[in-house]
């Protein structure tokens, strides 16, 4: 079960099977919700627009117009008119006559006397039309608004329903409709004589051209002055053709406005070439999958194979499966298409920018940390001592050109390898086979390089160093490190060549872990986590300490009090701190742009509080980002026992002068005790976690918890717990009087971009 977890967890370390899952997972909740149902109807729209086809003439339309409206001088056409326009129509020799309309018997007795006269002689062939209710009592597809009982006697009756989809951009017609007289065939189903039930529905081909199915004016029809060809043989739907009538809808395919008789024409039509098939989202879906999964490896995503498959299935296969009436819904493939081609195509040139030296173009040593894959080949780490004093003393471009005449040196005898460059290190799995063939070789290449070599007219001497590693049982990632810290020892051996050997590695780990701090800090490796603060009053974050941290490529997460206390010891602790305050510097002030004024407090070491340039260090990095120094606190902790006469405190004095706030941190401990709150110039006291988590089953540490509260208002100085994880630990606080909580019950330590998440989480609920 471990193994498998462990193996779970190594997949999904894997940034592209992410992008992948998360893709997958967005198709699918599309499909599943129906979300890009209106991105569905563009889609055909624009199909259908470019398959635009005049219409086969099977159906007809007699349109009540406005030019009816306006020879009758009526508002609406009478019961006796529609009895003269059956005539005209039967005589003429139409098939079936459809009225889009629900027929009510009007005031003109003899009209309505007329019209079933009509109906009567002309039984079985004329259809009256269904409406939903128009009091919105009956819901669904359900066609209640039926013609009068004496028109219903002698005519059939069809359902006018019809589901219009979101934002009206197009809509579909159910084949059938329930209602007070049983089922109702709709008006497309009747004319195509196909009989399905209620619940299903299907999409009119809207690439049909309206204007060219054959339509006469009713009037025309009435007066007989109309060509009869346009309606015999055929079935034909009167219907509203009038503004006056508010049967005017939008026509998808790029049509424009039509009258909704047109669309029942359209509907019919469809239906008469072809019962339509819905195949739905999952097929396209998959293969898109397919395609995705396949295209996993680097640049391969969009290569000229898979942009031509995703192309076919996102376009072509639609646009050709519509002319056979069968619809695909492609949105839910085209999330997944989207979201792992755009993330893919990023991850691309990320990894590419990663693998690759900014200044020399060589591959990067990140690109040989990623190689997973064994080799039997010994790897060399080639470390040029006086890099630094190089680079510095000539113009920018020397570097890169420095660099290639190494990498050509490099290749005199160990032809064709790939040689990886960071800073003054150059990587490479040599092509000879043997140690001791290989230290020769690298005997001979400090015998050329000492000659020193010519770069754009100027002689450059050189000195190196070489460090190697042999071990093929581990992979070649794991490898990188073993060479480079072999290089190191190498240097301060002041010897050729140093090779790794496992035996003594956890022997020397503290000691190399000094020699890897500084390019760990470059390499993105240490990096700086932000735990926030909350306000217990007002139960907002207002401010997050930056906290330093360190992911070793082989080692994982290396215990901040291991490398700092060898840091300290070895006098290197001024490099982090000036990457904690400048990264903690630079993350308030994209907080403030972001409209969240919090404070930022920073660990600051007793070495550096006895070193003269501290205080110029802090103001040389809130000038460059231009941050106010009020913003930022610094956290002191265990400190010399204070004097005022100390260099310590004399140090404290012109911090605090130059705008900076001080805070007591793990209060109650060590050194911190009552003389910092008597003679520290902190605005803020910290109580150390082991009293707050110790406080709700202890009754002293209880008890001492609030002295310290009580004691630090006194002397007006802001509060702060740290180590709260539990709410009955919060509610005791907020009951003492504690201005503000830190730990794990509000937040762990996070990366920047979960602390602006939460930040901004923090704002709209404060907002709301």
């Amino acid at each position: 079960m471990t193994g498998l977890r462990e193996r779970l967890r190594k997949i999904w370390k894997n940034a592209r099977f992410r992008i992948v899952f998360w893709a997958t997972l967005t198709g699918l909740l599309c499909g599943i919700s129906g979300i890009g149902f209106a991105v569905e109807d563009v889609l055909a729209s624009v199909r259908d627009y470019f398959r635009r086809h005049p219409s086969g003439g099977e159906v007809a339309l007699v349109l009540q117009d406005s030019r009816t409206l306006d020879r009758l001088g009526k508002i609406d056409v009478s019961r006796g008119n529609d009895a003269d326009v059956l005539e005209a129509l039967f005589q003429a020799g139409a098939k079936r006559v459809f009225f889009d309309r629900a027929l009510r018997e009007d005031d003109d007795g003899d009209g309505n006397r007329r019209l079933i006269a009509a109906l009567k002689k002309y039984q079985g062939r004329v259809y009256l039309g269904a409406l939903p209710s128009s009091d919105g009592k009956n819901t669904g597809n359900f066609a209640s608004n039926l013609p009068s009982p004496a028109f219903r006697e002698h005519a059939r009756i069809v359902s006018l329903m019809a589901l219009k989809h979101p934002l009206e951009l197009n809509l579909s017609f159910p084949f059938s409709s329930e209602s007070p007289v049983g089922r109702l065939r709709t008006i497309p189903a009747t004319i195509a004589d196909v009989d399905e039930a209620p619940d299903q529905l299907f999409q009119p081909d809207f690439s049909i051209d309206y204007r060219t199915i054959p339509s006469v004016s009713y009037i025309d029809v009435m007066k007989g002055s109309f060509q009869t060809e346009n309606v015999r043989g055929k079935d034909v739907i009167v219907a509203p053709g009038s503004v006056a009538y508010n049967d005017i809808h939008f026509m998808p395919g790029g049509q424009g406005y039509a009258a909704g008789g047109y669309f029942h024409a359209i509907a019919a039509e469809t239906l008469l070439h072809g019962l339509p098939i819905r195949l739905g989202w999952f097929p396209p879906f998959l293969l898109v999958f397919a395609i995705v999964v396949s295209g996993v490896g680097r640049g391969r995503v969009l290569d000229v194979y898979r942009f031509t498959g995703l192309a076919a299935v996102l376009i072509a296969a639609p646009f050709v499966l519509d002319y056979v009436r069968i619809h695909v819904e492609i949105f839910p493939a085209l999330a997944v298409a989207t979201v792992a081609v755009f993330r893919m195509r990023n991850l691309d040139r990320v990894e590419v920018a990663e693998e690759t030296n900014a200044v020399s173009g060589l591959p990067s040593a990140h690109a040989l940390r990623n190689l997973d894959a064994m080799s039997t080949k010994i790897l060399v780490a080639l470390k040029i001592r006086n890099y630094g004093a190089i680079i510095g003393s000539f113009a920018e471009h020397v570097e890169a050109q420095m660099a290639h005449e190494i990498v050509r040196r490099i290749r005199i005898s160990d032809h064709d390898v790939t040689v990886y460059h960071e800073g003054g290190m150059f990587l490479w799995l040599s092509n000879i086979r043997s140690t001791f063939d290989l230290f020769e070789n690298l005997e001979g290449l400090h015998r050329i390089v000492q000659n020193g070599i010519q770069v754009g007219g100027l002689d450059i001497d050189l000195s190196f160093n070489c460090g190697i590693d042999s071990e093929f049982d581990r992979s070649v990632s794991s490898r990188v490190a073993s060479a480079m810290q072999s290089a190191e020892e190498a240097v301060r051996n002041d010897e050729l060549f140093y090779q790794h050997d496992s035996r003594k590695h956890e022997a020397q780990w503290e000691i190399s872990l000094l020699t890897q701090l500084d390019r760990a800090i470059d390499n993105g490796e240490v990096w700086v986590a932000y735990q926030p603060k909350l306000d217990v009053k007002t139960n907002a974050i207002t401010g997050a300490e930056a906290l330093v941290r360190w992911t070793h490529p082989e080692r994982g997460p290396i215990s901040p009090d291991k490398f700092i206390r060898i840091a300290e010891e070895f006098h290197r602790i001024e490099r982090i701190t000036r990457f904690v305050i400048n990264d903690a510097v630079r993350v308030a002030v994209d907080l403030a742009s972001q409209g969240h004024d919090i404070s930022i407090s920073v660990n600051i070491s007793a070495q550096l509080l006895r070193n003269p340039g501290l205080p110029g260090m802090i103001s040389e990095i809130l000038a460059l980002h231009g941050l106010s120094s009020e913003r930022l606190i610094l956290e002191i902790t265990e400190t010399d026992r204070l004097d005022r006469s100390s260099r310590t405190f004399q140090m404290l004095q012109r911090l605090i002068q130059s705008g900076l706030r001080l805070s007591i941190d793990d209060f109650g401990t060590g050194n911190a005790t009552i003389d910092y709150l008597r003679y520290l110039p902190a605005t803020e006291v910290k109580i150390d976690k082991v009293f707050i988590q110790a406080m709700e089953a202890n009754r002293q540490d209880h008890l001492l918890v609030q002295s310290i509260i009580e004691m630090a208002h006194s002397l007006d100085r802001t509060v702060v717990a740290e180590g709260v994880e539990t709410g009955t630990a919060l509610e005791i606080l907020k009951g003492m009087g504690c201005d503000m909580i830190q730990g794990y019950y509000v937040c762990r330590p996070v990366p920047f971009p979960d602390l602006v998440e939460r930040m901004a989480g923090e704002h709209e609920r404060l907002s709301g």
